[in-house]
């Protein structure tokens, strides 16, 4: 197990509570980000503007803004250097391999057969990152929860930062092969929460779903993140059997 230098199995409310940042709303700002780095041709080094900045210029909040950032760091096309700011890192992370670009059409996509996947390889995904993720892995893990919450019924907000939150799950397992293979799924994945989160039925449910993923992640239970993990996809695959019925 990683050791974090942080006592992380004391009362779980109390451990969320000191992971949070203050709330804010949760809008969709990753389009933006990606729109801006391509109309404005930037160059592999180029440095984007501070946050503040930025999110003025995209008319998107700071927390969203965030998010965003993060979910195109996890694809690589980002890298954040401590104290100095965000930079561009490949322009193709950004360009190739999108939905925007390469559209996957609903028809050509089995929900229920990248469903199965998941859940081949999620649960043990998050049984890892309760072992290895480090507490910095833990806190954007709980933002990126929070953003979820703070995002209402924007299903669209919903969609993003849902893929963001299971992919900071992913990354924090520590296996970068894992990663670098859930990268190459990501119009798929992006594509998959567009549909399964205009179609949830109980948008409650996923929200405690993942409360309880990202306690078992603070607690170190290994288990318990695995189990949690798989009780959230299969209420994923509820919902879609439920959509196809309707």
């Amino acid at each position: 197990m990683k050791s974090s230098g942080v006592n992380l199995r004391s009362n779980s409310k109390s451990q969320l509570k000191s992971l949070e940042e203050p709330r804010g709303k949760a809008s969709s700002a990753l389009e933006s980000l990606r729109s801006f780095i391509q109309d404005g041709n930037l160059k592999p080094g180029t440095k984007l503007p501070p946050e503040r900045t930025l999110a003025a210029m995209l008319q998107v909040g700071r927390p969203a803004l965030r998010e965003a950032i993060k979910a195109l760091s996890i694809l690589g096309a980002l890298v954040s250097r401590r104290g100095d700011g965000t930079y561009l890192k490949s322009v193709a992370a950004v360009t190739s391999g999108w939905p925007a670009n390469a559209e996957v059409p609903e028809a050509r996509l089995d929900m229920l057969e990248l469903l199965e996947l998941r859940k081949m390889v999620e649960p043990r995904a998050a049984g890892l990152a309760a072992s290895h993720a480090s507490v910095e892995d833990l806190r954007e893990i709980e933002r990126a929860r929070l953003a979820i919450e703070n995002a209402g019924s924007d299903w669209r907000a919903v969609g993003e930062l849902d893929f963001v939150l299971h992919q900071l799950i992913i990354a924090a397992a520590g296996n970068s092969i894992l990663r670098d293979t859930y990268k190459y799924l990501t119009p798929l994945l992006l594509k998959s929460r567009e549909i399964t989160s205009r179609t949830a039925r109980d948008w409650e449910r996923m929200r405690q779903d993942h409360a309880e993923i990202v306690e078992a992640l603070v607690q170190r239970e290994t288990r318990a993140a695995e189990t949690a993990m798989m009780n959230h996809l299969h209420h994923v695959g509820f919902d879609l059997i439920a959509a196809r019925r309707r």
